[in-house]
């Protein structure tokens, strides 16, 4: 626990805490599955095509990325329903705490077992620590960590998703905040991974939102993103960015790459207009004590000679041919 002077007993008191335990309002299903896929892009045809699928993980599975995806509510539905947020620990900390504004700058994510159409997923909020008060050129405020570990229907768990934020009363002359934002064979470091451009539009931003279930304003709507947020534009969220580094990887491993973990930090939002451009270059490679191959890699995401995202991606590769990292299981697998 960190930095906790001078806090309100409700913030406080509610550190390393389990909150806000749920279930998701519906079971994983294959329509989002492949929606979230088309808004990246991802070809992957362990995604697409049930015969790859069940050669490699025993059966479909949804892309790593979507995980937040399965318990994010309903932009609307009938009868009384108290209104909830994703990340509803980090709203609280802003109305707490008394700032304003928020961005998140910075998640990593743990892959477990494999997500499958017809789970159930469930899910809580536990705030790790909170920052003593800071000045960056945004304004002054906090920086808090917050983890969200998922579990299926099974209480295996599925993954954990760690989110740093910075609650703050904006300075004078503020900047516009950071967006919430088969086997590849042996592998040496050094190697450059395929560059990737795509060029962003509001179509882009918005069905990445739309396929992340994620309602907020700032991903869709000009004038709240410009005149609320003070940005120029809609920008890519954070789940969307992590779906494009995913297809980005996995476009190079081919299906039998499979995610072990995933951290990035935002420093910049995309907007539409801009042109996305991926790089990466493998920094090592290793064989874990239960024999499965690692890579690992830096990622960039930049705009021009500008770095939006970094981001650095610990994959599963094929040891030989005959090798399938999908099948790896409990202390087998070593995210």
């Amino acid at each position: 626990m960190t930095g906790v002077t001078e806090l309100p007993d409700a913030v406080a008191k509610v550190i390393d805490v389990l909150q806000y335990e749920e279930e998701a309002d519906f079971p994983v299903e294959r329509g989002y599955i492949w929606t979230s896929c088309a808004s990246v892009e991802n070809g992957n045809p362990l995604f697409w095509d049930d015969a790859v699928a069940e050669e490699l993980t025993g059966g479909p599975i949804a892309p790593p990325s979507t995980l937040s995806l399965w318990f994010r509510p309903h932009h609307w539905q009938p009868g009384p329903v108290n209104a909830r947020l994703p990340l509803q620990v980090h709203f609280d900390l802003k109305d707490r705490l008394g700032l304003p504004e928020a961005v998140m700058s910075d998640s990593e994510v743990t892959f477990h077992t494999p997500v499958r159409p017809g789970d159930v997923i469930s899910t809580c909020q536990v705030l790790r620590s909170l920052s003593e008060p800071k000045t960056t050129k945004l304004g002054t405020g906090r920086f808090w960590v917050i983890d969200v570990p998922y579990r299926n229907q099974r209480d295996e768990l599925v993954g954990v998703e760690t989110f740093t934020g910075f609650g703050y009363v904006r300075a004078e002359a503020p900047r516009p905040p950071a967006a919430a934002g088969g086997g590849h064979g042996e592998q040496d470091a050094g190697e450059a991974l395929p560059v990737l451009r795509h060029e962003v539009s509001a179509t882009t931003v918005v069905l990445g939102a739309l396929a992340t279930r994620d309602w907020r304003p700032m991903h869709h709507d000009h004038d709240f993103a410009v005149n609320r947020n003070g940005t120029q534009d809609i920008f890519l969220n954070t789940p969307n960015q992590a779906a494009w580094f995913e297809r980005y990887v996995t476009d190079w491993t081919g299906p039998k790459g499979r995610l072990g973990r995933m951290k990035f930090r935002m420093k910049g939002s995309v907007f539409p207009g801009d042109t996305m451009v991926m790089n990466a270059t493998v920094e090592s490679v290793e064989t874990d004590g239960a024999g499965c191959a690692w890579a690992s890699l830096l990622v960039t995401l930049a705009v021009g000679d500008d770095v939006k995202t970094d981001c650095s991606v610990r994959v599963a590769l094929p040891s030989t041919p005959d090798d399938n990292p999908w099948t790896r299981r409990g202390h087998d697998w070593r995210p």
